[in-house]
């Protein structure tokens, strides 16, 4: 009975996220002017409304269901008086109870009732003070265009490098704990997604705590788009052989990846909008220069959606090697880009004369001693 009595509890968060709707009521106690209530959802890549109320007496209420805990947010909008434009409150909105309390302005009223927000704030809590410090660095040590304020010496930079490091340790230590601690939580699995499973990350090392998870939330649209992820993050492992695919190179003839077995291949991808894959270019030109002669075939693969901006940065850059794109960018279900689950660029592989990739993410200046060291 114990044992039952536990495992029940384990389950509450998922229990009461898998409700089938929800009741969102609000209560604004000093707000006195007429005002309207706004529900906005994130939905698809972008925020939509969902509903609209007119607040009567301080009060109001939406009542409808989701499909999985989503971020939300109410705008309320004063119709008459001072302050015509409306104040915001993001959370998340899941099928269960949910209350909003406040005074006069939505922006400070409190959410209860909803799992997955006062988990997500329990989290944001713990990180936020890094998040800061990062945040302060990154004003003192740079501005915009991705130049450097000058008047910083050499050790001085090195220190603010050393210290961001540190804290982006620190953030993803917490974040870990957070997931290994949220197994049967919505927010737990979707801090998997977005931390764990960031642009760089090992299948093989994060598939074990993903088999963690509930059997509930490894089935559910996110816990599924976990797996994707790590199963196609494994198609670009070291030891892994390459996926056979194909693109179209910059003059429209197709290119197969297989018509290449038999030499070294160095996969680089970019974009024309990227601005370190651009500045990494010069490293592939003089690493083509030298070793182009040495059984070493460089392919680049574009993430750009328009052809124009993809040849205007070949000719700009000088970049005489082979050129090739589906020019669906980063974010087609269908595209490179998902099938290797590349979130971030650049990125590279390097891929033996056997179709097996021997190293990833070779770049800098030292790139053409690196690739020199692994051609044999």
């Amino acid at each position: 009975m114990k044992k039952g009595i536990t495992l029940l509890l384990m389950l509450l968060p998922f229990v009461v996220a898998a409700q089938k709707s929800y009741t969102l009521t609000g209560k604004l106690s000093t707000l006195k002017v007429p005002a309207k209530a706004y529900l906005v959802t994130f939905q698809k890549g972008a925020w939509k409304e969902t509903d609209s109320v007119v607040i009567i007496d301080g009060k109001f209420q939406f009542i409808g269901k989701v499909d999985q805990p989503q971020s939300a947010l109410i705008a309320v909008k004063k119709l008459s008086g001072s302050g015509k434009q409306p104040d915001n409150l993001s959370f998340y909105l899941e099928n269960s109870k949910i209350t909003v309390t406040g005074k006069d302005s939505i922006k400070t009223a409190i959410v209860t009732g909803s799992v997955s927000d006062r988990e997500n704030r329990e989290l944001s809590a713990m990180t936020t003070p890094f998040t800061k410090k990062i945040m302060k660095i990154q004003r003192e040590f740079s501005k915009g265009d991705h130049g450097v304020v000058e008047g910083k010496t050499l050790e001085q930079r090195k220190e603010a490098q050393d210290s961001l490091n540190s804290y982006v340790k620190q953030i993803r230590t917490i974040q870990q704990k957070f997931v290994e601690t949220h197994l049967n939580s919505y927010m737990g699995l979707y801090t998997f997604n977005t931390s764990i499973l960031g642009s760089h990350f090992d299948s093989a090392e994060v598939m074990p705590l993903y088999t963690k998870f509930s059997p509930q939330l490894q089935s559910s649209a996110l816990g599924q788009l976990a797996l994707d992820r790590i199963l196609a993050n494994g198609k670009r492992a070291v030891g892994v052989k390459i996926i056979d695919f194909v693109q179209t190179d910059i003059s429209g003839k197709p290119f197969n990846m297989q018509s290449l077995r038999g030499k070294y291949v160095f996969l680089d991808f970019w974009a024309s909008w990227c601005y370190w894959c651009r500045k990494e270019n010069p490293n592939v030109l003089k690493a083509y220069e030298q070793l182009k002669d040495r059984n070493l075939e460089i392919v680049s693969i574009s993430f750009d959606e328009s052809k124009a901006a993809w040849e205007n940065a070949v000719k700009e850059d000088k970049l005489p090697w082979l050129q090739v794109s589906d020019l669906k960018g980063m974010q087609v279900r269908d595209g490179l880009a998902a099938m290797l689950d590349i979130k971030a660029i650049p990125q590279n592989l390097l891929i033996n004369p056997e179709g097996i990739i021997i190293a990833t993410n070779l770049r800098g200046e030292e790139l053409p001693a690196k690739l020199a060291a692994l051609i044999k």
